[in-house]
């Protein structure tokens, strides 16, 4: 079984990439917005780690993991995990400032589920994943910092 890779970006020019960044290293505030997030708490914090119990799922399938998230603000945080149904996740989040001012904000990611079942699933909602992932953080931004 292959992993499942891919990435997305978008450009918001209105926001710091302080702001983004603080956005996303954000993890207990996930269920509020991110798609099929249901728990994200954190269990342990040193200097630039988190140690996280999360909770995924759609209807009745639900997916308990713990990840460690490291970061360097306000530039990245990755994400990473290696037990309950994975093999292994990474998601790399970026911050870019651009030119004009603003941020890009790019997510890179590779994920490969123990179970072929949950590989197949994730395969075939990848496209839509990434598409709400940038749409809920675009309205998180503006309901946190106005448009």
């Amino acid at each position: 079984m292959s992993a499942l890779a891919g990435g997305f970006a978008a450009d918001f020019p209105r926001y710091s990439c302080q702001q983004m960044f603080d956005l996303a290293v954000d993890i207990e505030r996930y269920p509020d917005f991110i798609p099929w997030c249901r728990r994200a708490r954190i269990l342990t914090r040193a200097e630039g780690r988190l140690g996280v119990d999360n909770a995924y799922g759609a209807g009745p399938i639900e997916v308990a993991f713990r990840s460690q998230a490291v970061f360097t603000a306000p530039e990245r945080l990755e994400i990473t995990a290696a037990d309950g149904p994975f093999r292994r996740f990474r998601l790399l989040w970026l911050f870019v400032p651009l030119a004009d001012g603003g941020c890009r904000v790019r997510g890179d990611y590779a994920v490969e589920f123990r179970s072929a079942l949950l590989q197949g699933v994730a395969r075939m909602g990848a496209a839509e994943a990434e598409r709400r992932m940038m749409a809920t953080f675009r309205n998180r931004a503006r309901r946190l910092y106005g448009s």
